[in-house]
């Protein structure tokens, strides 16, 4: 194994007492290289989806969904020439690559390195609730994932705020990986030495939450080159307004407000065009229950607040997308208010 440790083999045709003090030397080469995998162990961890943006509040915002990436990672039971095993199941697994491409590996070599490996090699379990390619945050929550396996199964005891981080310089912005690390409502930003700065809002409006997913994908690349490279003065104060109202609303509890403060000129509307129907979802008026609705991400899925009458919601927003003659599936979601969590299994 590349970057391994060699480990003396045992001689059968030495006497008992060699054979034995090879031994305790091998104990004691194994106990440098993997201090932490003396006993088989698994480790669990457990990350939220997250629904980023919420309107006006573009790579800044983002809320963390009972959508979950479940992964468990344990040494491998046989011997494997790659080192490593990936099995996946659950929403999407087909786009879930089980090599080393697979992202949630990579996160975990990124922090852990490949001398962390076992001798018998690592395998990962991969548990999918998380709607791939629809703008819920699925690679945030895989890179997130990835880390806090290494951070455990190392005992690095990095800080969430410094997962964020590597998170944060993985994907390449902060909002889905800081919601996915805190859970809850989080306002993030990046300094222009791109350190990480993120905040858990306390919530103080009562409020459920619909997402409606459709049965088509959009990449976020393609969603982000459909943005112009610049904006009007008055756009831009446009979104900071309703983005402060936003914020406000939400700690006080203001629900009556959200309508207005979800409206967005940075981002929905040049992503319109790509996600047929959602022209027509942001215009929705007169839905009971209705709160307020924005593209979750770069999309193509909808999220909308509601008090109440989350199924007439939901239908109202699937009806507009069947209009365009796209199937899509609503569903009310609790917010998830702790993120990521990791289990050491015996």
């Amino acid at each position: 194994m590349r970057g391994s440790v060699p480990i003396p083999a045992l001689s059968s045709g030495k006497t008992a007492r060699q054979d034995r003090g090879r031994k305790a030397r091998r104990a004691v080469l194994l106990a440098v290289v993997f201090p932490r995998m003396r006993t088989p162990k698994a480790i669990r961890v457990r990350v939220p989806a997250s629904s980023a943006n919420l309107g006006p509040g573009f790579d800044t915002l983002a809320l963390a969904l009972g959508l979950y990436l479940e992964c468990t990672l344990r040494p491998s039971d046989r011997p494997s020439e790659k080192g490593f095993s990936v099995r996946v199941s659950g929403e999407d697994r087909a786009a879930i690559p089980p090599d080393e491409s697979n992202l949630t590996w990579r996160a975990f070599l990124r922090l852990a390195g490949r001398k962390a490996l076992p001798p018998r090699g690592i395998a990962l379990e991969i548990a999918n609730e998380i709607p791939v390619g629809k703008g819920l945050g699925s690679s945030a929550a895989a890179i997130v994932a990835g880390l806090a396996l290494a951070n455990e199964w190392l005992g690095l005891a990095k800080s969430r705020e410094e997962l964020v981080q590597l998170a944060t310089e993985i994907e390449g912005h902060p909002d889905n990986v800081a919601a996915a690390a805190w859970g809850g409502f989080v306002v993030s930003c990046q300094t222009e030495d791109q350190q990480v700065l993120s905040v858990k809002l306390r919530l103080g409006a009562e409020m459920d939450v619909v997402l409606v997913v459709p049965e088509f994908q959009l990449s976020t690349v393609a969603a982000r080159k459909a943005l112009p490279e610049k904006y009007s003065r008055q756009d831009a104060v446009f979104n900071l307004q309703r983005v402060a109202l936003l914020l406000a609303a939400l700690s006080e509890g203001r629900s009556a407000l959200f309508r207005e403060a979800m409206r967005d000129r940075l981002h929905q509307p040049y992503r319109a065009p790509l996600i047929p129907g959602l022209e027509e979802i942001l215009q929705l008026r007169d839905v009971p229950g209705l709160l307020g609705v924005a593209l979750s991400g770069a999309g193509p899925s909808v999220l909308a607040f509601c008090s109440g009458h989350s199924d007439k919601v939901g239908a109202a927003i699937v009806s507009c997308f069947r209009a365009k003659k796209i199937e899509a599936r609503a569903r009310r979601l609790p917010m998830d208010t702790v993120g990521f969590v990791v289990e050491r299994m015996a």
